[in-house]
This record gives structure tokens, sequence and C-alpha cells, in this order.
């Protein structure tokens, strides 16, 4: 078989199932003409219900049983904790913590205060790109509840998709769904994690967004024409 020719690349990515802007270039722009509004979710960090020991058991149990043994923890009341000016320091850290950034814009003292402040607590910091374990069957689960019912779920770039049906997947005690991505089955809305972020994207109508946002009781903030990726990077490049 001949070599695959150097000139055969991956065509543009559809907008309505991924992201795809850089990390300084607007969302809103990304997406125009195709959702009207985006709402950062912060991943929440996790805190066990009942016994702290839960915490060692995190990796080997499902969105069902994460849902049934850890609680939410705002990144406002974290703010709070850690005595941060405000949520922007949090997305930050987080970065810093898993290498994302280069290291003149690194902020390791805060990065440094989060670990502390979790072992001592028995805390789990967010996790990055991939929309948070806790929140997979609430949002999931209200979607169901606004008549959403077969919608699609792909990887990074949606280069492979599947079709699932929202009632069947949250019956399932292990559905074991890694995609990165859920749109709808009309392209309608978006649900995406950009690599290396400590939040999700909802993308849609305003009042598609406001309905879910309100009853997943999520927390975040809308994107104006200004914000970017880099959001919390204000006087920093990301890479």
């Amino acid at each position: 078989m001949d070599e695959l020719d150097e000139s055969v690349l991956l065509p543009e990515g559809h907008r309505y199932a991924m992201f795809g802007g850089g990390d300084d270039d607007s969302i809103k722009t990304y997406y125009e003409g195709v959702f009207e509004t985006v709402f950062i979710v912060f991943h929440p960090f996790l805190a066990p219900i009942g016994h702290p020991t839960m915490i060692d058991r995190y990796t080997d149990l499902d969105n069902n049983e994460v849902e049934q043994q850890f609680r939410s923890v705002t990144w406002e009341e974290m703010r709070r904790r850690l005595g941060f000016r405000d949520v922007s320091r949090i997305d930050h850290a987080l970065r810093t913590m898993i290498g994302a950034l280069k290291l003149h814009a690194e902020d390791r003292e805060g990065a440094n205060r989060i670990i502390e402040y979790c072992e001592r607590e028995n805390v789990l910091p967010p996790g990055e790109g991939e929309l948070s374990d806790l929140l997979k069957n609430q949002v999931l689960r209200v979607l169901l509840e606004m008549g959403e019912g077969w919608i699609w779920t792909g990887d990074e770039f949606c280069t492979e998709r599947h079709l699932i049906h929202l009632s069947e997947t949250l019956a399932a005690d292990t559905w074991g769904m890694q995609h990165r991505t859920f749109f709808g089955y009309q392209h309608e809305w978006l649900i995406v994690s950009p690599w290396d972020s400590h939040f999700t994207l909802c993308c849609g109508s305003r009042a598609f967004i406001e309905q879910v946002v309100k009853q997943c009781e999520l927390e975040g903030f809308y994107c104006d024409a200004e914000t970017t990726i880099n959001w919390s990077l204000s006087e920093h490049k990301l890479r």
C-alpha cells in the first residue's frame, strides 16, 4: 500500500460538535453563526459525603457511584477557604498543577495552596478535559427532562462519534462513556470540555442554556465577546 500522501489532511471540524479555537481567540467569535450563547461551567471540587477514605476509591467508581458518594465544593467556596481574591486564580493554579503552563506563567504558590488544602481536608481537585464525573449524570438527566432523547457523543475533535439515548445511558450502572463532547441530534446545542481546561463550555440558544444552568445549578459565567479559553491568564500566555 502506498504511503498516505502528506497533503491528505483532516477536514475542518464541525463547530457544532467541538471546540477548535485558539487559546487567545474569542470563544463567541468561534461559534458565531452556530450558537448564540456560551456558558463556562466550572468543574467542582469533590468531598466525600460519608467516610473520608472514599477518596481512595474514587478512580474505581462509575458516574452513578460518584454521584452517590460525593458532594460538590464550588470554586467560590474554595476561593474563600484558600483566601484567593477571585476564582480566576483557581483556574490559574489548577492549570499550573497539571503542567499546562510555561514556567513564567505558573502560579506555583496558588497550586501548592490548593494541594495542601485538599490533602488536609480530604477534597479532590477537579479533573480537566472532560465533563466532571459528578456533573455528567446531573446534566444529562436535566437534558432528558427537557425533552432530549437521542444525542451524539464524540471524542475531542469529533472524528469519532456515537448516537446514544439518554434514558438508556442514565439507567446503566456503568456506562463508561469517555467521550468528551455531547451535542444535540439536530446540532442545536453542545457540551464540550477544551483540552487542559477544568471547565466545560455549554453552547446553544440563550433560553436553552439558561434553563440548563438553572436546573443543574451550574457554577460559572457567560462568555462575552472578549472571553477566551485563556480567560484566567490575562497577563500571561498559556503555552
